[in-house]
C-alpha cells in the first residue's frame, strides 16, 4: 500500500499533463521513498525505469540500453549502444516519432557519474540539442544530498538551467507516519515517532501487531536487526572519513549542543568542528535553531539539534553500550538504561510534534494568526537576572503564539499558563494567544480559564492525531 506523498504526486502529475518537454530532479536522503514515489506516478503511464548500479560505466551502459530496448520491443535486434549520447539520441528518435508521451526515469544518478565525469555533459547535450523538441518528462533522481546540490543543481553543473522542476523528498511528519500505524493509540504513535522519525522504510521495519516497546526491542537493540546499523551504515555512505562526524552527532545526543560544547566534549579545534557542522547540516542530519526573533545572521546564541529521530535515539541510548546488544542483552539494556531515561527523552520529542502540529495549522490557514517563523525561544531575564525558556514561539509583525509542551502523566494546571505568560512579557508583542500541549489533559481549573478565553489554547496528545 502506498501512503503519503499527494503533494509530490500533485506536481509530477501536473507537469505530465503539460505536454512539453519536462525534466526533473528528485532527491533526498536514502531511504526516504524516492523510488517508491518514482514507481507509483509511473504505474499506469509509459515509463522507462532504470536504476544505475554501482559499478563500471560500460556495464550500466548495457544495463541502460537492454532496459530501454526492451521497452520499445527491439531487444536482440540492437546490439547494447556504443555510447550514453547514442542511447539518449535512439530515446529522442523512438518519441520524437510517437505521440506516447513518455516518462524516462534515471535513479541513483550519483552512480553513474562516479564512473563517468563526462556524463552531466552528455545529458545537457541532448537536452538541449535533442530532447527539448520532444515530449519526453526527463527524472533524474539521486540519493546523494551533496551530490545532488553541488553538482547537479549548482550554478556550475552543465545542467544549470534546464531543469523545469525538483523535489526534494523529506521524511514525513508525525501525523503522516501515523498511517503506517492505524490501529494504535495516539500515545503509541507519538512513541513510534520519536524512535523513528518519518523515513518510510524505518517505519516499515516496525510491526503494526507489536507494540512500540516490543518492536524496540526486536528492531533495536538486537544487532543482526536492520535498524540498529542504520545511521553508521548512512554515515559511511555518505561521507569519506565517518569517524569525526560519529563523534560529533554522539556528542550532541549527549547534550553539547553549542560549538564550543561539542568541540571540547570531541577534543577538536573550534573551527574545524565548525566545517564538519556544517556537512552534517547539509545532509539534513542535524540542523541549528536560533531564538525566535533573533536573525541566525547575526545571532550568537544558535543551538545544534539532530533532526532524525533514529540517530537521535540510537546515539543517546545505544551506541554508548553497543558491547551489551552484541552479545545479546538488548532487553537488558532497555531495563537498566533505556527505560529509566525514556521519558526525559519523550519529552523533548514532544516538543518536536507541537511545532510540527502547529506548521501544520499555519499552513493551513487555521491558527489565530498568520506567523513567519516558529522556533524555541530563550534569553536572560532583566529584571531576575536568570535564564528563562519557552518552549515555541510563533511571530508575525505584531502578534505572536507562546507554546508550552508537557508530556507528563498528571494534568497540566492553571499554573503552567501563568509561567508561560509571564515568560512572553520578554518576547512581548501587541497581540497574543497561548498554546498549551499536555500528553494527560487538563485540570478542570485550567479548563475553566480557557473557556470563554479565545487567547487560550488547550490541546491534548490526541487532538494532535486528528488530522
Amino acid at each position: 500500500m502506498f501512503i503519503g506523498r499527494k503533494k509530490e504526486l500533485q506536481r509530477l502529475q501536473q507537469a505530465h499533463q503539460d505536454q512539453r518537454f519536462q525534466f526533473f530532479i528528485v532527491y533526498g536522503r536514502r531511504r526516504v521513498g524516492k523510488t517508491r514515489l518514482l514507481v507509483e506516478f509511473t504505474k499506469d503511464k509509459p515509463a522507462i525505469f532504470f536504476s544505475a548500479d554501482e559499478n563500471t560505466d560500460t556495464l550500466n551502459l548495457q544495463k541502460f540500453s537492454q532496459t530501454i530496448t526492451t521497452y520499445f520491443g527491439e531487444e536482440g535486434f540492437i546490439p547494447s549502444f556504443e555510447s550514453w549520447e547514442q542511447a539518449l539520441r535512439y530515446i529522442a528518435q523512438k518519441v520524437s516519432t510517437s505521440n506516447e508521451r513518455l516518462v524516462l526515469v534515471i535513479d541513483e544518478l550519483p552512480y553513474l557519474v562516479e564512473s563517468n565525469q563526462s556524463l552531466l555533459s552528455i545529458f545537457q547535450h541532448a537536452i538541449d540539442h535533442l530532447l527539448q523538441q520532444t515530449n519526453l518528462f526527463l527524472i533524474l533522481c539521486g540519493s546523494s544530498i551533496s551530490f545532488m546540490e553541488n553538482e547537479v543543481l549548482a550554478h556550475k553543473s552543465p545542467l544549470f538551467g534546464r531543469k523545469t522542476g525538483q523535489l526534494i523528498i523529506q521524511p514525513f511528519d508525525y501525523l503522516e507516519a501515523s498511517a503506517f500505524f492505524p490501529h494504535y493509540t495516539p500515545e503509541e504513535k507519538f512513541i513510534t515517532y520519536s524512535l523513528l522519525g518519518g523515513t518510510p522504510q524505518y517505519l516499515q521495519q516496525f510491526s503494526p501487531r507489536q507494540s512500540p516497546e516490543e518492536n524496540l526491542i526486536a528492531q533495536m537493540l538486537d544487532s543482526s536487526a536492520a535498524l540498529y546499523d542504520e545511521p553508521i551504515n548512512l554515515l559511511r555512505q555518505e561521507l569519506r572519513n565517518p569517524a569525526t562526524y560519529n563523534a560529533i552527532i554522539e556528542a550532541i545526543a549527549m547534550g553539547a549542543v553549542t560549538l564550543r560544547e561539542i568541540a571540547a566534549k570531541i577534543h577538536e579545534d573550534d573551527a574545524k568542528v565548525g566545517k564538519y557542522l556544517n556537512t552534517l547540516q547539509h545532509l539534513r542530519l542535524i540542523d541549528k535553531i536560533h531564538p525566535a526573533g533573533d536573525d541566525p545572521r547575526k545571532s550568537r546564541k544558535g543551538r545544534y539539534r539532530l533532526k532524525d529521530p533514529l540517530f537521535r535515539f540510537m546515539y543517546q541510548f545505544v551506541y554508548h553500550d553497543k558491547s551489551l546488544v552484541e552479545q545479546g542483552m538488548g532487553q537488558h539494556l532497555y531495563n537498566v538504561r533505556i527505560k529509566p531515561g525514556l521519558a526525559t527523552y519523550l519529552g523533548r520529542a514532544f516538543e518536536e510534534v507541537c511545532y510540527q502540529y502547529l506548521l501544520r495549522l499555519n499552513q493551513q490557514l487555521q491558527l489565530p494568526i498568520l506567523v513567519k517563523s516558529i522556533s524555541p525561544w530563550w534569553g536572560g531575564n532583566p529584571s531576575t537576572k536568570q535564564q528563562e525558556e519557552i518552549d515555541l514561539v510563533g511571530l508575525s509583525a505584531e502578534a505572536a503564539i507562546y507554546a508550552e509542551c508537557k508530556y507528563r502523566n498528571e494534568r497540566m494546571e492553571v499554573e503552567t499558563l501563568t509561567t508561560l505568560q509571564r515568560r512572553s512579557q520578554l518576547i512581548l508583542k501587541s497581540q497574543q494567544h497561548y498554546f498549551l500541549f499536555s500528553k494527560s489533559g487538563f485540570t478542570k481549573a485550567l479548563q475553566e480559564k480557557a473557556t470563554g478565553d479565545n487567547s487560550i489554547h488547550l490541546v491534548t496528545l490526541q487532538d494532535l492525531y486528528k488530522g
